[in-house]
């Protein structure tokens, strides 16, 4: 059988090794330069709180990563959320955002037309999705220019790019529409209307949209590398050089293999690439990323002023605030605070300064929170992948032009959610 090195310890190295010796490949190694496995997925517990310092969560829609957890025994351990309530923060304001919507699409006329979100112009204007024609074939369109032509500047500043920050962190006149909400192309060349379509598939019903674990997320990691025993697991290891085909070269001498994962970041993958193919190594780095940081606040209930009945709140960025949402993490998901308690997480894009500080300032001015009696904050640099306009033609000649034995997965290449990474890590496993 072959023998396979993975580079980068994250949840797509670490299925992609699952997947792997599950197919009887082998002997697998993993190496990762950090002194634990899992990448930006880290559940820690403090006084009975659950803090998730990475991803919280994963979409039900995509069903890879519930599917994954399944067959790991984690079945039982999944939880939707509590509360499909959002807010929106407009104007120093927090407003529900209005029922039935999905994403920026209103589903439900009633509750949209009654929203103080959006003004009556704004309203009117996203109306015009139902009369407006086809957009003119492209080969690729940003997020921020499909919302604006269907729906209009103000669905996009205070619904559409909010939100798609959360999930994404760059600009929507930025990201690939095809790449991140491919969804939204397909219904206008078939159906045209966002609205006619959307409403024809009515948003909620008895399936939560999230899922977690009831132990966070750091479940689905502890549960992998339980399965990964004869798996050589080697962290704080830094890989030097790759050769082909293909060598890896470590501080503590080489190891040669039959295929070569690299499940790191874009740009790592890159330097390491660049001795062996320049041109790949250009077409990988083009490939951008943002940083970003979470802080993790808990309080008493009493502490708190105002009621926390939703899963939290997104930011336009109008609002000029430090941090871009908000997850209240003990109303998103159950078991995440002892009773009596409720714990909030803030986010910050490109962070700088004393984080925790303004995070406390912003849940004071917003939530008229008073001192929290705990604080844990994660910072993640360079760790956001940015699906450009272009992206999948940019991944196409990534595929073209990679060598035989060599594999790029990971969140910078084919999807950035938990969902994403177990399918790419497994299909790559799979041809393997």
């Amino acid at each position: 059988m072959p023998s396979v090195v993975i580079v980068g310890g994250g949840i797509a190295g670490l299925t992609a090794a699952y997947e792997l010796k599950k197919r009887g490949v082998g002997p697998i190694t993993i190496l990762e330069s950090r002194p634990r496995l899992g990448g930006t997925i880290v559940t820690v517990r403090e006084s009975g709180f659950v803090v998730e310092g990475g991803p919280d969560s994963f979409i039900t829609q995509k069903p890879a990563a519930a599917e994954l957890c399944r067959e790991l025994g984690l079945g039982d351990r999944l939880i939707g959320t509590s509360s499909r309530k959002v807010y929106v923060l407009s104007r120093g304001q927090l407003h529900a955002l209005p029922e039935g919507m999905f994403l920026t699409v209103p589903t439900k006329i009633g509750p949209f037309l009654k929203t103080g979100l959006i003004s009556f112009l704004g309203k009117m204007r996203m109306g015009l999705d139902l009369i407006l024609p086809r957009g003119k074939p492209q080969e690729d369109e940003s997020l921020g220019s499909f919302v604006r032509r269907r729906l209009g500047r103000e669905a996009l500043e205070k619904i559409a790019e909010p939100l798609m920050g959360g999930i994404f962190l760059a600009d929507a006149d930025e990201l690939s529409l095809k790449s991140t909400f491919p969804r939204f192309l397909k219904i206008e060349q078939e159906q045209r209307s966002l609205i006619k379509a959307m409403r024809k598939v009515p948003v909620g019903g008895s399936t939560s949209p999230f899922q977690a674990l009831k132990g966070g997320m750091g479940e689905l990691v502890d549960a992998l590398v339980a399965k990964l025993d004869g798996v050589g697991l080697r962290t704080n290891t830094d890989v030097r050089a790759i050769t082909p085909s293909w060598k890896v070269t470590t501080a503590d001498g080489s190891i040669e293999a039959d295929h070569l994962i690299l499940s790191c970041p874009a740009p790592r993958s890159a330097e390491l690439l660049r001795p062996v193919d320049a041109a790949l190594a250009d077409l990988v780095a083009g490939i951008k990323y943002l940083s970003s940081a979470t802080v993790s606040l808990g309080y008493r209930r009493s502490d708190v002023a105002r009621e926390l009945d939703a899963t939290g709140f997104v930011i336009p960025k109008g609002e000029g605030r430090r941090i871009i949402a908000c997850t209240w993490s003990s109303m998103k998901f159950d078991g995440r605070a002892p009773e009596g308690h409720v714990l909030v997480r803030c986010f910050f894009k490109e962070p700088s300064g004393d984080i925790v500080s303004a995070a406390m300032m912003e849940m004071r001015d917003l939530l008229g929170a008073k001192e929290p009696l705990f604080t844990k904050s994660f910072d993640w640099p360079a760790a956001n992948p940015v699906y450009r306009v272009g992206h999948e033609a940019k991944i196409k000649a990534i595929d073209a032009r990679t060598p035989k034995g060599l594999h790029l997965i990971g969140s910078g290449f084919r999807g950035v959610g938990i969902p994403d990474c177990v399918r790419d890590a497994r299909a790559i496993a799979g041809s393997i």
